[in-house]
């Protein structure tokens, strides 16, 4: 699991890469909580994100819940719609829907 962040006064972007589940959960977490409280926005990128559980949507949900921000999940790779597809949770989530380019 990898999150880097680059910070543009109070806007943020970020690029997460590896399994977004129950074994990763609890430090992206904190990691995101720490970079809201610091901004008024957040881009969070999902291209890299290799598979996600439950745990992980629950994360993303909670992220784009916190108070007074704006959170936008982008670059959804198969791991991640197929999961928000069987929850039913992408009218939840607010954000396009768009599957990330794949290189080949």
């Amino acid at each position: 699991m990898g999150l880097e962040f680059q910070r543009d006064g109070t806007q943020s972007s970020a690029r997460l890469t590896g399994e977004l589940t129950i074994y990763t959960v609890g430090e992206l977490k904190t990691a995101l909580a720490s970079e809201l409280v610091a901004v008024d926005a957040l881009e969070i990128d999902l291209t890299g994100v290799t598979e996600m559980d439950t745990a992980g949507l629950q994360l993303m949900l909670i992220a784009k819940r916190y108070p007074g921000k704006t959170v936008q999940f982008v670059n959804h790779p198969p791991a991640v719609l197929r999961l928000v597809d069987l929850a039913n949770l992408g009218s939840a989530l607010g954000d396009p829907l768009y599957l990330a380019a794949v290189e080949s």
